[in-house]
């Protein structure tokens, strides 16, 4: 995660963006720290998050109702968002969306327990209090590698120079650690937020080279399970290795966002 930014920019959305704006009305947005936006308060967990994206969008004059589209972590805050606000969410999209239970379920086939040990989340705890209140992030970028090859499908160079940017400050450094933080915060608070009922939701999954080899299994059926959240959930799994999909291959996330956009347009929708 620290060699390839985290969170990512709203900004690395843009040719996602781009084409689903030819349908329907598509925003992208910078959570706290990543991007052009500055760190938020600590501690940094999905209700926060949550309550951001909602200020945001009413500030912004964004009506609902809103097809969340949320890649990784970010899927932990679009269910809290769903649980707090039921009546703005019609429908959602998990781009290799973190479930809740991914550090801390036995899952049946090898018996050992995916879980970071405590002190993980105590140290992270401590150090991303520090950053924030002193504001490492002033110091200015950690890396100043050149964006690597080759460009992502649908951005231009200059784009894929900027989001390469922004992704590698040290200020996104900086919210990773908050992130990492509040880890088991936002995943109770995700558990707590229940069923989507009956919205449409589709999980997008590609293998995810982060989570270590002998728990990939874990990883797939934690997937599965994250479709089960709505009666009308289903996953779609892609051919890609690297796991990093709006970058790699957008074009399946343009795909299952139309799909949920045009369920949630049907006239006979019943949620």
């Amino acid at each position: 995660m620290f060699e390839n930014g985290s969170p990512r920019p709203g900004y690395g959305w843009v040719s996602i963006q781009r084409e689903l704006g030819k349908t329907t009305t598509a925003c992208w947005y910078d959570r706290a720290g990543s991007g052009w936006s500055g760190l938020g308060p600590y501690p940094r967990d999905s209700a926060s998050q949550a309550r951001d994206l909602h200020a945001l969008l009413r500030g912004a004059g964004v009506q609902p109702p809103y097809v969340l589209v949320a890649e990784l972590s970010a899927a932990l805050d679009a269910h809290v968002y769903a649980g707090f606000w039921p009546e703005d969410v019609a429908g959602l999209v998990f781009v290799n969306g973190v479930h809740p239970d991914l550090l801390n379920r036995t899952r049946p086939g090898g018996g050992r327990r995916a879980r970071l040990p405590g002190f993980v989340f105590q140290s992270q705890d401590a150090m991303g209090q520090v950053f924030n209140e002193f504001g490492f992030f002033r110091l200015g970028p950690l890396s100043n590698r050149p964006a690597p090859a080759p460009l992502p499908k649908g951005m231009t160079s200059s784009e894929w120079n900027t989001v390469w940017y922004l992704n590698q400050s040290s200020r996104a450094r900086s919210a990773l650690l908050q992130d990492i933080a509040a880890w088991e915060q936002s995943t109770a608070e995700a558990r707590a937020a229940g069923s989507l009922g009956n919205r449409p939701l589709i999980v997008l999954t590609a293998e995810n080279t982060a989570v270590a080899s002998e728990y990939r299994s874990v990883w797939t059926e934690l997937q599965t399970d994250l479709a089960r959240l709505s009666a009308s959930g289903k996953q779609t799994s892609v051919d890609l290795s690297s796991g990093d999909l709006t970058w790699q291959e957008p074009d399946a996330v343009i795909e299952a966002t139309r799909q949920v956009v045009g369920e949630v347009r049907r006239p006979d929708r019943v949620n």
